[in-house]
Order: C-alpha cells, then sequence, then structure tokens
C-alpha cells in the first residue's frame, strides 16, 4: 500500500504494480485513496473509522474520469474532506449513503441517469422516451405517463430492487409485440444498471447474466426498382405531413440515417455549392460528414426551407433553425416519428400487408436501397462506404483514423448524382440510360 501525494498526472497513468490491483494512499488528504486495476479503471476510496463502533470502513467515492462534472482528484479531495468533516462529528457517511440509495426509487434512478448520463447521448431523447414509459412511468416532472407500460416498476425502491423486476418490465414490452423495443429496453436498463452499480447507488450489477429478450436478425430488406416507382408516385397519397414525405425522399435520393435528415438544420446547408456538412455531434461515428446534394436533394430541401419561411409568417413568429422542424418549431421533429409515420400507413387486405403500396418497409430500408442501387450502377463498394459514413470504411484502421485525411468528396459527389440520375429514370417511368462506369 504505497502512500505518495496523489497528482491528476499520475492518476491518469496509474497502473496495478502486483496482482490484480494496487491501491496508493494520498499524503494530502488522510484516508483518500485510489485503487488501480488491472483492467485500467481508477477508483477513489475514503477509508475511515466508524463514530458507532470503532471499526474501520471504506467509502467508495466514485471512479477517476467519470460523471457529470467528471470526477477529478481535486474533486474527490473535496468529497473526502467532507465526509471526514461528517465523521468528526459523529456521523457514517457509508450509513448515509447507504440510507440515501434505499430511499431512491428506480424512478430516481431512471431520471439520474438520463440527466447525468445519457445526456451527451446523441439518441438521449430515444433513450429518455423508452425508460420513461417502459420502466419509470413517469415523466421529468414526476408525473404518470398515460399509456405507460403495464410492466412499469418505477415506484421500486433501489434497496428492494431485484431482477425479476426488471424482467418484468422487459417482458411487458415485449408480451405486446414489441419485440425491436424490448430489445432497446434491455440494452437501456443494462447501461443504466452498470452506470448505478459504478456510482455506489446499486450494491450489484441486477442484470448480469441476463439474455435478451429476443434475438433479432438483421434486416436486409431492399426496395426493388417496382417498388421504389410505386413507393414514390404513392407517397403524395400517404396520411402524413409533407415534411415527412421530404425526408423519406431524401433517405432514399442521399442514403444518409433518418436521424441526421430530420435533425437537418439551415447552418449545416450551403445549397448554392450543393453541400450538406453534418456535424460530429449529430453523426454515429462522432466525425462530420459532407454529403454532396444531387440536384434533386437540393430541389427538396429547397421547398422544405421556402415552406417553412411561408409558415413562420404566417404565424407571425421567426424563421427556426431547423429545416424539418416539428409542432411548434421550438425543435427539430423527433427521428422516432417518422417510422411511425409509415407504420401508420400499414394496411392488411386479404391476408397481404402492405405500406404505401409495397410489401412492409422501413426508413432505414431506403437507404440500405439507395446503397444497393448505387452499387448496381457501378459505384465501388467503398465510395458507397463514404456516402454512407460507414465506419468500416471511414476509420477502420489507425492509417484511415489519423493519416489517411483524403475526403472522397469528389467520388461521393458523383456517386450521388449518379444515384439521383437513376432515381430520377425510375421514377418518371422512363427507358434512361445510365453509364455504367465505377466512380473513383
Amino acid at each position: 500500500m504505497p502512500k505518495l501525494e496523489l497528482t491528476d498526472r499520475f492518476c491518469q497513468t496509474a497502473k496495478a504494480v502486483s496482482g490484480s490491483q494496487t491501491e496508493y494512499f494520498d499524503t494530502i488528504v488522510k484516508g483518500l485513496s485510489l485503487i488501480a486495476s488491472e483492467g485500467g479503471s481508477k477508483t477513489f476510496y475514503l477509508h475511515f473509522t466508524k463514530p458507532a463502533d470503532g471499526k474501520r470502513a471504506r467509502m467508495k467515492i466514485g471512479r477517476y474520469g467519470e460523471g457529470n462534472p467528471k470526477l477529478t482528484l481535486g474533486r474527490a479531495r473535496d468529497k473526502a474532506k467532507s465526509a471526514r468533516g461528517g465523521i468528526g462529528e459523529g456521523t457514517d457517511p457509508l450509513a448515509e449513503k447507504r440510507a440515501h440509495a434505499a430511499s431512491q426509487t428506480v424512478s430516481d434512478m431512471v431520471e439520474n441517469y438520463i440527466t447525468r448520463r445519457a445526456s451527451s447521448r446523441r439518441s438521449v431523447d430515444e433513450i429518455a422516451r423508452r425508460l420513461r414509459k417502459n420502466v419509470s412511468g413517469y415523466d421529468a416532472d414526476g408525473k404518470k405517463i398515460d399509456k405507460a407500460s403495464s410492466g412499469c416498476i418505477g415506484d421500486v425502491k433501489l434497496a428492494d430492487l431485484h431482477r425479476r423486476d426488471i424482467t418484468r418490465a422487459i417482458d411487458a414490452v415485449k408480451d405486446r409485440g414489441a419485440v425491436v423495443e424490448a430489445n432497446r429496453v434491455f440494452e437501456d436498463v443494462r447501461a443504466m444498471v452498470r452506470w448505478a452499480r459504478g456510482r455506489g447507488d446499486l450494491d450489484q450489477n441486477l442484470v448480469e447474466g441476463m439474455a435478451k429478450p429476443t434475438e433479432t436478425t438483421e434486416r436486409d430488406r431492399v426496395l426493388t426498382t417496382d417498388e421504389i416507382k410505386t413507393m414514390w408516385t404513392t407517397l403524395p397519397d400517404a396520411d402524413m405531413r409533407e415534411s415527412t414525405r421530404r425526408i423519406l425522399r431524401l433517405c432514399l435520393i442521399t442514403g444518409q440515417r433518418v436521424g441526421e435528415i430530420a435533425g437537418m438544420t439551415c447552418k449545416e446547408l450551403d445549397l448554392d455549392r450543393r453541400e450538406w456538412i453534418i456535424p460530429a455531434a449529430r453523426v454515429k461515428n462522432k466525425r462530420e460528414h459532407v454529403v454532396p446534394l444531387s440536384d434533386m436533394a437540393v430541389e427538396i430541401v429547397r421547398d422544405q426551407i421556402a415552406d417553412v419561411k411561408a409558415l413562420s409568417e404566417r404565424k407571425g413568429r421567426a424563421f427556426p433553425p431547423f429545416v424539418f422542424p416539428g409542432p411548434g418549431a421550438s425543435a427539430a421533429v423527433t427521428a422516432a416519428s417518422i417510422p411511425k409515420a409509415v407504420k401508420r400507413e400499414e394496411v392488411t387486405k386479404r391476408g397481404s400487408m402492405t405500406i404505401i403500396g409495397i410489401a412492409p418497409w422501413t426508413p432505414h430500408d431506403l437507404r440500405r436501397s439507395a446503397a444497393t442501387g448505387m452499387e448496381e450502377i457501378g459505384v465501388s463498394p467503398f465510395i458507397v462506404g463514404h456516402v454512407l459514413n460507414h465506419v468500416s470504411a471511414t476509420k477502420s484502421t489507425i492509417t484511415s483514423r489519423v493519416y489517411a485525411r483524403y475526403d472522397y468528396a469528389k467520388e461521393k459527389r458523383e456517386a450521388l448524382d449518379l444515384w439521383a440520375d437513376r432515381l430520377s429514370g425510375i421514377v418518371a417511368k422512363a427507358a434512361k440510360i445510365i453509364p455504367m462506369r465505377t466512380a473513383r
């Protein structure tokens, strides 16, 4: 048990000297230690004597570099000093921590997780929706949610929480036929429980060893040429907003993710240069992505912006920064609303199910169809990967991540222009000849 004056630099590089972990005691704050594990984690603890019985105890303060705000050496020292001050007055910080955890409910854990951990994630809105609707049963203001899942466990105390409660919550989602949602909820709960365990809100990882509720297979739905033609020409008759129709068309034209298109802002666009620059914060792989826009795409975006401006003028409100504003124009339309709008068009007739005139499909299938269509007209799969901004194409090796900075803008533009030409021919029902050449 080495003793030394801990520094942030030391905490960043601390390693286990021998065995699975090594504990380093700080010479500045009495009782404060840093345990470095063989796996690379570093955790602060406070050692103290219990006021009640004089026995030695150890309380976890937290993992170095984690939390919101992140736990630094300075913050760890402040927490240790505060706890030691209470000990001097006869308070047991470990007992207080356990009492606080015992008083928390699952609903409290859900809100803490959304605020302190999930808020930095691109999909925070969807995570919050799933956890509140299917696990907590309460909204951010502590009010019960209408039409919440029958398996909600928000009122269960964390001290009483058992894995059977988690199973009950997830089973309720699965039993209503939402098997994909059940898997997503399970993943959310697993991440939340691990986080709560790391904080000390839970004493054990209750999801350890639990299996996903449903084994799903990767979708491979690709719309045929005839299906694209039918979908495109039937789309104007669908019972949905025109902005939703435009998002679906752009999914097929650009091959980008529905959430990225739905969240498009005017600042991201340079329509004169026919470019859409998606900032890293809105991209799955956290790298800025430049999407060349075909004339077909630019026309749709211009029409959408014109409609938004006209509506803003009629309503007497400022023009919103979003190309596809949601109700009230205070935020962009949510990504989840688009597949829901498509799903509402599902019709069953004579035992056969269709959506907008063709076999059931999702907005993500349009992205896959665009990728397949580009390959069919001779675009290299490598260039298609860059158009889609797939990690496998853009940062699969240290060379591509760090050294190879070429952005393939020319090749991406050529690919998307070729695809737009092909798509125009399909939807116009014209026998248009497309050059079968590979984009370099």
